[in-house]
């Protein structure tokens, strides 16, 4: 858990502020689907997720592009569980993906961060599963941060979301215990 956090806490609160700082919701919505920006001295370039390479700049744009149609709906959500399902519905009603949970989450995740709609609870998806499963943590999905134990269970949901899906090699049950 020390390792996990030294090494990736200064990474992760560098991708917060730049989601977060975005001048106006429209940026907010673009950010959302990429990592970060490269100043590549011209215009900036975004910089793709690993978890969205296999998806493609192509791909990715036209989510986004279908994402920006629907903005007052997204911006307007009343909690994270609504947003991260209005953008699966955006997706499945513009027909981008049969499956885009991980994409859908990940958008969520950061956009939602800007308009002050977090995850409460963890989301399981890829990753996060194996990692879960690796605890004896079983869906469904959403699964509350208290089932995490008390060390785990105090992170944030997302920063939980994020060691699952990193550490999930790692881990076994006994991760859970208070020590």
């Amino acid at each position: 858990m020390l390792a996990y956090s030294a090494d990736f806490a200064r990474d992760r609160e560098a991708g917060r502020r730049w989601w977060s700082s975005a001048p106006d919701r429209r940026e907010a919505l673009t950010r959302a689907f990429y990592d970060w920006e490269e100043d590549t001295g011209e215009a900036p370039r975004r910089v793709l997720n690993s978890h969205q390479r296999r998806l493609g700049y192509l791909a990715i744009s036209q989510a986004e592009a279908a994402a920006q149609r629907h903005l007052d709906v997204l911006a307007d959500s009343a909690s994270f569980e609504v947003l991260l399902r209005s953008i699966e519905c955006v997706f499945r009603i513009e027909g981008l993906y049969s499956d885009a949970t991980l994409l859908a989450y990940d958008v969520a995740e950061r956009f939602g961060r800007y308009i002050g709609q977090e995850p409460n609870s963890v989301y399981l998806h890829a990753g996060t599963w194996e990692g879960a499963k690796a605890l004896g943590i079983e869906g469904p999905s959403p699964v509350p941060r208290e089932r995490f134990g008390p060390v785990l269970g105090r992170l944030p949901a997302a920063e939980i979301e994020n060691f699952l899906c990193i550490c999930k090699r790692q881990l076994g049950r006994e991760m859970l215990l208070e020590r």
